[in-house]
């Protein structure tokens, strides 16, 4: 995969205002012809996150950067099946209550064997963390399904799960506490980095 950036900017209630970078070509490549660049300006970044749990995170953070004009960082991870894949989305004040949040691909891992395909399914018992893509089977632990031997569930529902809720909710607080108007207040939250 080609070095890719995707820039979205978003207001306060997470309206899409402008994307740019590589958006159109991340989105057809992973199946994504309804959202392309055209399609989704004016409509909110919350239409398109299947969960209430990542739609409130979302939320929290853009919040934090407009009340602090500070900035924060967060390293995720968005796979393919075939590939593991490592983002970093930095969230950027601008004026006027807006937000600019940039996608960078930092590292993606050809997996042999590849993961199973998967699809979102709302009813599904296996749950899928949008942050660190650890995955969860009803009374099992969170794991990483790109280590060998974990299949990944073929249907999952999206959720955060509580390891990275609790680092979200700590840089949140951290920038919170910590950056002052007009001061740029990064902090680093580190999610599922953890394949050799």
């Amino acid at each position: 995969m080609k070095f890719l950036h995707c820039f979205c900017v978003v207001d306060s209630s997470l309206r899409i205002l402008w994307v740019g970078g590589d958006w159109d070509d991340f989105a057809l490549r992973n199946g994504g012809t309804s959202i392309l660049a055209n399609d989704v300006l004016a409509t909110r970044l919350t239409d398109y996150i299947t969960d209430n749990a990542t739609a409130g995170t979302v939320q929290q953070m853009v919040a934090a950067v407009i009340d602090t004009q500070g900035s924060l960082r967060m390293d995720y991870r968005c796979d393919g099946p075939e590939e593991l894949r490592r983002f970093r989305l930095t969230i950027k004040p601008m004026k006027d209550g807006r937000v600019i949040m940039v996608h960078e691909l930092r590292d993606a891992i050809r997996l042999d064997p590849p993961m199973g395909a998967w699809s979102f399914d709302p009813a599904a018992q296996s749950r899928k963390c949008s942050v660190c893509g650890l995955v969860h089977a009803p009374d099992g632990p969170w794991i990483d399904p790109t280590l060998p031997g974990v299949r990944h569930p073929p249907l999952v529902r999206y959720t955060v799960c509580p390891s990275c809720i609790t680092r979200i909710e700590l840089a949140i607080a951290g920038i919170l506490d910590g950056a002052e108007a007009g001061e740029v207040g990064e902090l680093i939250l580190k999610a599922g980095f953890s394949r050799t």
